[in-house]
């Protein structure tokens, strides 16, 4: 007979008991399998002298996620991926499941939830991104023996309409912007991203000294300027392993980076004291008067005056984004010739896929011109 493991005892009627005892409390598990049952003693063991183990009868929701963030996807997953869930949890979780016990949550509540979600008309990513937290907390607690099933499992995410086109402007549109742009203090930061198709945080997190090579005429993409409340500034790792890319600097992205140097030297001089930059973000390239990093919606109020500006004026102009510069940099590469395999590696796409979508909506622009060379041949 096979010697038993300490702390293991078996019962008359074959079962494994695992026991021990900490801080004056005990505790124990079960299992047909003895290897199991001590698999799972040590388990406990290590989440109770940790912190980590919640008694199912009595965690919230609410206990469980802070405990999941903490313990179990920090050490994982990016710091923005953490504040995404964090906000996510906060907005659409929280409220209709977080005071409840883990273990009373029924698939019905969480189906309940993503109709709720899709009737007031949230997006989709918005509703998955709520599913894949869910689904994972769920998960973790049902490895941790907390619930006999994933309740989450057995919901299904409504089915969604087909996510609207990105919009891009048309190169009238783009003349037009920058026409109302040019005396903005946005008017560089516009043109470097129609000229490189950089992401929002990419272009506001370069940096002088690591990432504009003047010598060799390049932009290196080496990270993701973010902000949370928590952390305060950083600048994360890219986005997926081909966002860390390297773009060529045409001759008037090196004019502008230039004259943006030049002028920020100046500005700093001329503030004095009054230039208050964060320490280890000294050296961006764009900051904000007084030597702050810029936040994405700082950086979407100025786009958003242009535009107000540009439809005032009577002219009929869809409303765009900031990311709208990088899909309209991305049309005019594939109008201009640019194969799909180039663009990939100068949006730093992780698939070539990714990449044909946008090739799908300019395509159509085009046919009856690509067709023609084949009518040429007759």
């Amino acid at each position: 007979m096979a010697k038993l493991p300490n702390g293991v005892t078996q019962r008359k009627d074959g079962l494994y008991v695992g026991r021990f005892q900490y801080q004056g409390i005990r505790y124990n598990v079960t299992d047909q399998d003895m290897k199991k049952c001590a698999d799972k003693l040590e388990k406990m063991k290590y989440e109770i002298k940790n912190g980590i183990y919640c008694k199912e009868s009595v965690v919230t929701v609410n206990s469980w996620f802070r405990t999941w963030i903490d313990e179990y996807k920090k050490p994982t997953v990016k710091e923005n991926t953490i504040d995404t869930y964090e906000i996510i949890y906060k907005k659409h979780i929280k409220k209709p499941l977080g005071s409840r016990k883990i273990k009373e949550v029924r698939p019905e509540m969480i189906q309940r939830l993503y109709n709720s979600m899709k009737k007031h008309d949230l997006s989709k990513s918005t509703i998955q991104t709520t599913g894949t937290i869910l689904h994972s907390m769920f998960q973790q607690a049902y490895k941790n023996e907390m619930i006999q099933k994933n309740p989450v499992s057995m919901a299904t995410i409504p089915k969604m309409k087909n996510k609207k086109e990105s919009r891009v402007m048309t190169l009238e549109e783009q003349k037009l912007f920058m026409e109302y742009a040019k005396d903005s203090e946005i008017a560089d930061i516009c043109e470097l991203f129609l000229s490189t198709g950089l992401r929002s945080g990419e272009l506001r997190g370069l940096d002088w000294e690591t990432d504009i090579d003047f010598k060799n005429k390049v932009i290196h993409v080496t990270g993701t300027l973010c902000h949370s409340g928590e952390t305060g500034w950083r600048k994360d790792e890219p986005k997926t392993r081909t966002s860390k890319r390297d773009i060529p600097m045409l001759g008037n992205v090196e004019r502008l980076l230039k004259r943006v140097r030049r002028q920020q030297m100046e500005k700093k001089l001329y503030m004095g004291d009054k230039w208050q930059p964060v320490k280890g973000f000294e050296n961006l390239v764009f900051l904000e008067e007084s030597g702050l990093p810029m936040y994405q919606s700082s950086l979407k109020t100025k786009v958003d005056k242009i535009q107000r500006a540009i439809i005032k004026d009577g002219h009929v102009f869809e409303w765009i984004t900031p990311h709208t510069f990088r899909h309209t940099f991305a049309t005019r590469c594939i109008e201009n010739g640019i194969p799909p395999q180039v663009l990939k590696g100068i949006l730093g796409h992780s698939t070539l896929s990714m990449t044909m979508d946008l090739y799908a909506h300019v395509l159509p622009d085009t046919k009856a011109k690509e067709l023609q060379k084949i009518a040429n041949l007759f």
